[in-house]
């Protein structure tokens, strides 16, 4: 009973009168999530599964449907893609981290060169896409998103490519 009573008198003196002003309202909830983490071998890379005169060419799929939600439509304000790249392979290998409509049409791409790297030595590399609120807006109404890994077609070489995309996003909810 005395610790009833205590609970009781504790949420009685906690509360006040005032009403809540939604008007002055803001919240800035945020998220990080890993969107993809993998790797790849360079003979993977070298046989290619998506064969193109000239280079060698690794395609992979990215699940995205959170993104083009249409809670994020309206309320997603920061959106940042941060790729950590670690290349053994020794021969530069190129990202292309590519986005696409319902049509099928690239609505936004990133493009960055991974260093070359040796097995005792592999070359790290992270890089960083703010989106601005145009990107953002396109990037929310994609459906779809692919990574290409490619080289040159003469490689025959050893190592291994581990890549990880983390996505952080922020919203704004307020009253106004």
């Amino acid at each position: 009973m005395k610790y009833l009573v205590i609970i009781c008198l504790f949420f009685l003196s906690c509360t006040d009168d005032r009403p809540l002003d939604t008007d002055e309202f803001e919240a800035r909830p945020s998220f990080e999530t890993n969107v993809f983490q993998t790797q790849y071998s360079a003979g993977s890379i070298n046989t290619g599964n998506d064969s193109n005169t000239g280079q060698n060419k690794l395609r992979d799929f990215i699940d995205v449907d959170f993104l083009n939600e249409e809670f994020n439509a309206d309320y997603l304000e920061r959106l940042r893609f941060t790729v950590l790249a670690e290349n053994s392979i020794d021969q530069t290998q190129n990202l292309d981290f590519i986005f696409f409509d319902n049509n099928d049409l690239e609505t936004f791409r990133v493009t960055e060169p991974i260093p070359a790297g040796s097995t005792g030595n592999p070359t790290l590399k992270e890089f960083s896409v703010d989106l601005n609120t145009e990107e953002i807006e396109i990037i929310t109404s994609s459906v779809r998103a692919e990574f290409f890994v490619t080289q040159p077609s003469t490689a025959n070489n050893s190592g291994t490519m581990q890549l990880e995309c983390i996505v952080e996003g922020g919203y704004l909810f307020s009253g106004e």
